[in-house]
């Protein structure tokens, strides 16, 4: 039988102390407690026989299979230094965060809701990294998802390029949500690792003025309706995502007006067209292209750039169907197309031309100093392709003199 604590109140240099055995320990391991007063520590010293009457006594009737437990799981915590009220403790807390949690189905579907009110393209990224997810985990509890399960289904070993970038925001964006209600850590997407990129990945590409006056060619003769489009990111630096919010009426003689909701940034800015970029909207007036991203993809495989083109492919399937013999594509000549190929032509061939930096600064909707800019663009073309670039005009035609301004 195990021998009866007696809770003695001993003065010692520190105060009076009693001793506390583990087994009524908050931290179930043997105690000092330190009372200034002797009253004050008599008074623990009785509150601590009551305690022990209650719960402790019942030590000297434990059944001998649930000794025999606990000896064993003593046994298997003693390498850790963790005591068996320690180890309750934490199996409590997780099983306390599991009935918390919710199931990732239920938790991104909850998410999704929230996130109705964002931008078309925003929303629709949300989803494509919400579907992934579901695929994955399913029912799955947030708390039991960890670090390593969701670096491989968003960002596998091997896995690089912007759209793994795009999946780990989004994928972030969710995760932050869920942990602010209680359903999963935070800091177990600290753990994420984001691909490592290559210096020669973080330069930029732009196109040559032979590359670019293919573009322009093709699609004047396949694809009317997308010359504007280009003109207006080639000789104006517009985004590509914000061509699919311009309309015609932010498209007039006086310049293009890019009002808050069409900007990537949310805030409004003006470009005056230079006589390069007049002269494609006086031949192509802008109207938004129906269908525009497929056909995008068209003027560039026509153009010579690798990458599948879905209107293409069925333009040939419709033909053969119809028993006629389509055809063939010619094989992509300038390899893989170079990403915001069209702004970055813009921004180079403009610095090359002689415009300030600090005038781009404003038409490209940056903030700050122009250095970002400026490591970029300064040197990427030679004022002589500036020129043959600038002077690349609509029908063949040429512009009379340098138009970057």
């Amino acid at each position: 039988m195990p021998r009866r604590p007696q809770f003695k109140v001993l003065k010692t240099k520190d105060g009076w102390r009693v001793n506390v055995p583990a087994s009524l320990a908050e931290s179930g391991k043997r105690e000092r407690h330190f009372h200034e007063t002797r009253d004050k520590a008599k008074k623990h010293a009785a509150e601590l026989r009551e305690k022990y009457k209650q719960h402790g006594e019942a030590a000297s009737i434990i059944r001998p299979s649930l000794a025999e437990a606990a000896t064993a799981a003593e046994r298997i915590l003693k390498p850790w230094n963790v005591s068996l009220v320690e180890a309750a403790k934490i199996v409590a807390e997780l099983k306390e965060r599991e009935n918390a949690s919710k199931p990732l189905n239920d938790a991104v579907d909850a998410w999704l809701l929230a996130c109705e009110g964002l931008r078309d393209r925003t929303y629709s990224e949300y989803r494509q990294t919400a579907d992934r997810l579901k695929v994955d985990f399913g029912d799955r509890l947030l708390t039991l998802i960890t670090a390593d399960d969701l670096q491989n289904t968003i960002a596998p070993p091997g896995a690089i390029g912007a759209a793994v970038l795009g999946r780990i925001r989004n994928a972030r964006a969710f995760w932050r949500w869920a942990a602010k209600r209680g359903w999963c850590d935070a800091d177990v997407f600290k753990a994420i690792e984001a691909p490592k990129s290559g210096r020669d990945q973080k330069e930029i590409a732009i196109l040559t003025p032979v590359e670019a006056t293919q573009l322009l060619m093709v699609a004047e003769q396949h694809y009317p309706g997308a010359v504007a489009p280009y003109a207006l990111q080639l000789f104006a630096g517009i985004r590509a995502e914000e061509i699919g919010r311009l309309e015609a009426r932010h498209v007039t003689e006086a310049g293009i007006e890019m009002s808050a909701d069409i900007t990537k940034k949310g805030r409004r800015r003006h470009i005056n067209p230079s006589p390069t970029l007049i002269a494609w909207l006086n031949a192509y007036p802008f109207e938004p292209c129906p269908n525009w991203k497929e056909v995008n993809k068209a003027c560039r495989r026509l153009a010579g750039w690798d990458l599948q083109a879905r209107l293409l492919e069925r333009k040939q399937k419709q033909e053969e169907a119809q028993g006629k013999n389509p055809k063939k594509l010619p094989s992509p000549l300038f390899g893989r197309w170079p990403q915001n190929a069209l702004r970055h032509s813009h921004a180079s061939y403009a610095i090359a031309a002689g415009v300030p930096l600090e005038s781009l600064l404003f038409e490209f909707g940056h903030t700050g100093s122009p250095s970002v800019l400026r490591e970029h663009y300064v040197g990427r073309a030679s004022k002589k392709e500036a020129i043959a670039f600038f002077k690349i005009g609509p029908n063949g035609e040429e512009v009379p003199a340098i138009a970057a301004a």
